[in-house]
């Protein structure tokens, strides 16, 4: 049997390891419905405020540009999270694609694409191309044979989570994705949605805000993938911060990572200096040790944030900064 990674990513990854460093240490098939598209693809008509036409719209940085015979087009990678002992969390990269880029058909483990700007498609073998976009959360299941990347018109990021233990049985096989397929997609907007039209932030908030003792102020919490998801990672919860809102000092036994999505916030370990935030910022907080985080005085704050080592499951909680010290932190986020 040979043992491969993600096979769009597999090159990236060299790539990476020949850097010697990284940036910040599916849905089952649709059924087509009755508004497709055929024809040239028109990803966005009737929604053209989520084309993304220039990458200084995007939120996350670019990274670096990808050389590979898996991508038509100019593709770009950052590395969020790789695999260790420490956190146990599947590797995670950020990929951008100029409009008109795409990888090749594959296939792989399961994997998570949670979507940070722009439009694009998403299409599994036999089914439509299905259009998705910012906030949009989709599970591409163990074997299943796709492609994804940008529409024509518009630039197009995503997170992706992936099964990099996965064992091929067989030959694996890529093709591209031609011009002529292409230009002549059938496509679907993506039945899975669950961001709404008034929803301001990258991924969906919740409906209401909890107020905590822990917390300043009200925080909303929601859920972008449940802990039985097709990469087997923990639960991936998207934590929203009304402005000013903070929490208390606290230990996680099985320790914490955090993915900036939304606005300028802050975290802090002891004895370690304040840490300014911002999108594409990626937070390590070690198994036992004391830290705490959340927004800046003046804009809301939004992260994903992911308990690692979910079967260590301690929390403990202590006091907060003092307000002196929080209004101090202005200036550092400047």
């Amino acid at each position: 049997m040979k043992r491969i990674a993600l096979s769009i990513l597999l090159i990236l990854s060299l790539l990476l390891t020949a850097c010697g460093e990284t940036t910040g240490q599916a849905q089952d098939s649709l059924e087509v419905n009755e508004n497709s598209n055929t024809g040239e693809a028109e990803a966005n008509e009737g929604n053209d405020s989520d084309i993304v036409s220039d990458s200084n719209e995007l939120d996350f940085p670019l990274g670096m540009e990808v050389n590979s015979n898996s991508f038509t087009g100019t593709v770009y990678i950052n590395s969020l999270i790789t695999y260790d002992d420490v956190y146990h969390f599947p590797d995670t990269n950020h990929i951008t694609f100029e409009p008109g880029a795409r990888s090749n058909w594959h296939t792989h483990g399961g994997m998570l694409i949670l979507v940070t700007g722009g439009v694009g498609y998403y299409q599994e073998e036999g089914q439509p191309a299905q259009i998705i976009r910012k906030g949009d959360v989709i599970e591409c299941a163990e074997g299943v044979r796709h492609w994804h990347g940008a529409a024509p018109d518009s630039w197009f990021s995503q997170i992706v989570i992936w099964d990099s233990d996965y064992i091929q049985t067989g030959e694996a096989s890529e093709e591209p994705v031609t011009d002529e397929e292409y230009d002549n997609l059938e496509t679907v907007e993506y039945e899975g949605r669950t961001v709404t039209e008034e929803n301001e932030f990258m991924f969906q908030r919740a409906d209401r805000a909890s107020s905590l003792s822990t917390f300043s102020g009200p925080v909303y919490v929601s859920s972008l993938a449940g802990e039985n998801n097709v990469v087997g990672a923990p639960t991936l919860h998207y934590v929203v911060f009304e402005e000013g809102v903070i929490n208390n000092w606290h230990i996680h036994e099985g320790g914490q990572i955090l993915i900036v999505t939304d606005g300028i916030g802050y975290h802090q370990i002891e004895g370690e200096d304040v840490q300014v935030l911002y999108p594409g910022d990626v937070v390590f907080c070690p198994p036992g040790v004391m830290h705490w985080h959340g927004g800046s005085a003046d804009t809301e704050f939004a992260h994903i944030s992911i308990n690692t080592n979910p079967e260590l499951t301690g929390l403990e909680w202590f006091d907060r900064i003092s307000d002196a010290e929080y209004l101090s932190l202005a200036e550092e986020a400047e």
